[in-house]
């Protein structure tokens, strides 16, 4: 058996265990009110179901109740807090979140916050909380782990809680680094462009991506996230058909190539949950697009292009963010520490594979160079194949 068919047995493995663009994330949304007898605490909880279902609480909690003990104990707030009902939770299938309710009554205001929430359940899982006192916002707070604490009574170490910015841009790069999507679309980008061509793709995916999760974080946007995941894997089946076939692609061609990806996309509107309009337009686009790049000479196309990509795959934490809320008056240094993160891993993957790609050039004939640069195209077409065509169907 040869190297290549080795690769190809290890990616078709691969395959089904990937999941692009899910980092493992909860929310909380704390409310404290000071009342005559002490302080009331109502807290409620958010997680998509898709990252609840990734960390299979079944496994651990093999009853209803024993997984509702598990919650209550999941926030303490201290010897002076109660919790004063049993925790509850419903399922909103229409935003695709499972929300959680508590509900505590403490003598005073407790002076810190723990969180275990679901990061036993998995490794690398994070829990973004924010909250306020009689209406007035504090300061909001990433656990990274189960050790971390979020101050709340003593006002005079709060700069302590400033240490989240840290955690956003770790965040960010953990987001760049655990979302195979980003990646995959990163390295077709690597594919397409040289020089600074590639420099200004990145900018531009950089840009538009960046658009999109601070018009998230601001409420501007409200998006489908389905749909949203749809697009991310479209995008990069865009990119592995420009690499292959773009050169069959001609305007005087124009109407022939686009009944052709209209009939190639027909199944997913029969077996899927796309509407025909959309995938009128997909075909359209990426008719158009492929027939461009054969003649675009200009610097501006290529950023334009990514510009696009970009936003549409910052739409996927923008998702995120909008569900959670952040508090307006921290919204600017949010932003920037998570997207310093996101271009510090972006730019570590994006040079490490130009070292690889620079190494196998240098040290390997032109015959094994091309093989490798192809192997790795066909990565990508794997990749946008697959999320595409399963996301569209509802796997």
């Amino acid at each position: 058996m040869n190297y290549k068919k080795i690769f190809i047995i290890f990616f078709l493995i691969l395959l089904p265990s990937l999941e692009a663009h899910n980092r493992s994330e909860s929310y909380s949304k704390f409310q404290f009110l000071n009342v005559e007898d002490g302080v009331e605490i109502k807290v409620t909880g958010t997680i998509k179901q898709g990252i609840f279902r990734l960390l299979r609480p079944e496994t651990k909690y093999r009853s209803y109740p024993d997984f509702l003990t598990y919650l209550q104990n999941s926030i303490n707030l201290g010897d002076q807090c109660q919790i004063q009902e049993s925790v509850t939770f419903n399922e909103n299938n229409a935003a695709g979140v499972l929300k959680f309710f508590w509900d505590f009554k403490c003598v005073e205001m407790p002076s810190q916050v723990s969180i275990s929430l679901f990061q036993d359940l998995g490794p690398t899982h994070t829990h973004i909380a924010r909250g306020s006192i009689d209406d007035e916002t504090i300061p909001e707070f990433m656990f990274a782990n189960s050790s971390d604490v979020w101050l709340i009574g003593s006002m005079s170490e709060s700069k302590k809680n400033q240490s989240s910015y840290l955690s956003y841009l770790f965040s960010g790069i953990e987001h760049i680094l655990g979302g195979w999507d980003h990646l995959v679309f990163l390295l077709g980008l690597l594919l397409l462009f040289q020089g600074r061509f590639l420099i200004i793709a990145i900018t531009g995916f950089t840009i538009g991506h960046s658009l999109t999760l601070g018009f998230g974080a601001m409420n501007v946007l409200r998006v489908h996230s389905v749909m949203v995941e749809i697009l991310i894997g479209f995008s990069i089946l865009l990119l592995a058909l420009e690499k292959f076939f773009k050169h069959n692609y001609e305007f005087d061609r124009l109407i022939k190539n686009f009944i052709f990806a209209v009939l190639a996309f027909t199944p997913l509107v029969i077996f899927g949950t796309l509407d025909p309009m959309l995938i009128f337009g997909l075909a359209l686009f990426l008719t158009i697009y492929l027939s461009l790049t054969m003649h675009y000479k200009s610097l501006y196309l290529p950023l334009l292009i990514t510009v696009f990509f970009g936003l549409i795959h910052g739409l996927g934490f923008a998702g995120a963010i909008s569900e959670v809320g952040l508090p307006q008056d921290k919204l600017l240094p949010i932003i920037l520490s998570f997207n310093i993160g996101v271009e510090i891993g972006q730019l570590a993957v994006a040079f490490g594979i130009l070292g690889l790609l620079a190494l196998t050039k240098k040290y390997l004939s032109n015959a094994y160079f091309n093989s490798i640069h192809n192997f790795a195209g066909v990565v990508v077409f794997s990749m946008g194949t697959f999320w595409f065509i399963t996301r569209a169907i509802g796997i």
